[in-house]
Formats: structure tokens, C-alpha cells, sequence
């Protein structure tokens, strides 16, 4: 958790389902001494807020408005500490939709995950974030396959990364 702001209780009502099906890739590390909860990051929904509380390159993030609905879930992949608060701001910058968003979006979770998580897993663990969660905004979110939890996904693509043969 991030240090001063908690998890209302709402959106972590909202969030436990997400929370029990995604937590296995979830990278506890990341929020390691802010307390017991969850591997949840929450911060107000600044560019510059969430780069300066946000350390993780690979994540789901969401975003909630003031009334703590679900407004956006979205992913984000990429090298270096600043993506997430990186991404919000392109979402800001946005020429059709960045005015309304950054007035409707007041608060942010993000769910950190390993920085050499694979693409596939990302985009599966946002598919079914957005399924659970079902946000207003956004609709172009990753199918996911019903039988394929991000951590079934991501055990078979280190078992497949581990059968590789070597490359010369």
C-alpha cells in the first residue's frame, strides 16, 4: 500500500475477486514494507504522483473516479521504474478522451508484476482485471480464455521457455 493513502474499502471489496485469481503473478516485492495487504499500489491519478510511488515496469492499473466506480483497467509493459505514470500520462494527453479522463479518474491501483513478466501474461492478467471489474471506460481489453488464469498462463510459458532448445 502506498504510504498515506489506504485502500477504501469499496474498491478493495471490488478488487478481491481480481485479487485471488491474478495475485499468484502479482510481485509482492514491489510494495514490500507498506503493510500486510495485498501487492497493491493506490495513489491519486497523477502522472507525476504515480512515477514517483510506482516502481514497477509491468502492471495493471486502474482507474477509479470519486464516487470509487471503475472507471479504466489498462496494462503497461516497458522498460524503466516510470511506465506506469508514463502510460497515465499518454491516457491524459489523449486528444479525444484525455480532458474527460483526467477529470473523471481520481485514484489509481496498481497491481505490480515482475519487470520480465511475459507479454502474454500481462495482457491475459488485464483481460480478466477488466472481466472481473468490468470498468465504464475502455473496451478494447485482451480476450481471455476461460480456462487460462494468468497463472496457469505463466507456468506454461516458463515451462516453454525452459524447453527451448539453446540458441549458438
Amino acid at each position: 500500500m502506498s504510504p498515506g493513502l489506504t485502500l477504501p474499502a469499496q474498491i478493495g471489496r471490488a478488487l478481491r475477486p481480481v485479487l485471488r485469481l491474478v495475485g499468484p503473478v502479482l510481485d509482492g516485492s514491489v510494495v514490500q514494507g507498506r503493510g500486510s495487504q495485498a501487492p497493491v499500489v493506490v495513489c491519486p491519478a497523477s502522472p507525476a504522483l504515480v512515477r514517483s510511488q510506482v516502481g514497477a515496469s509491468c502492471a495493471v492499473y486502474v482507474a477509479w473516479d470519486s464516487r470509487r466506480g471503475c472507471r479504466y483497467v489498462g496494462s503497461v509493459c516497458r522498460q524503466g521504474p516510470g511506465a506506469v505514470g508514463n502510460r497515465l500520462a499518454e491516457h491524459y494527453a489523449h486528444p479525444r478522451t484525455g480532458v474527460v479522463r483526467r477529470a473523471a479518474w481520481t485514484l489509481l491501483t496498481v497491481l505490480p508484476l515482475a519487470d520480465q513478466t511475459a507479454l502474454e501474461v500481462v495482457r491475459n492478467a488485464e483481460g480478466w482485471t477488466a472481466r472481473l471489474l468490468n470498468p465504464a471506460d475502455g473496451s478494447a481489453h485482451p480476450r481471455v480464455d476461460l480456462a487460462q488464469t494468468p497463472a496457469a498462463l505463466a507456468l506454461n510459458v516458463s515451462r516453454r521457455a525452459q524447453s527451448a532448445p539453446p540458441m549458438c
